[in-house]
């Protein structure tokens, strides 16, 4: 089971602009992709502890919970700042 994972802000110059990944078992939640994401490295896990919003589907999320399915599209979206 494949999905999109878009990065935005501060996120995106540590992950890049899109990443294609497979999901690891079935059932994985938001959750435990945002702790894969954490567990790659220093710089991952920092740049996804400061805050930022997850879309699934363009569709912002609260719950972490959710269960992920094949062929979604999430988004990791920093607060928007400007100047």
């Amino acid at each position: 089971m494949d999905m999109k994972i878009l990065y935005f802000g501060r996120i995106q110059d540590v992950f890049g602009r899109v990443e294609m990944i497979s999901l690891s078992h079935p059932d994985q939640t938001v959750g435990e992709l945002l702790d894969e994401l954490r567990a790659r490295s220093l710089a991952t896990r920092e740049a996804l502890s400061r805050p930022f919003r997850v879309a699934l589907n363009q569709t912002i999320l609260i719950e972490e919970s959710v269960v992920l399915r094949d062929e979604d599209e999430v988004a990791l979206i920093p607060p928007v700042t400007g100047g």
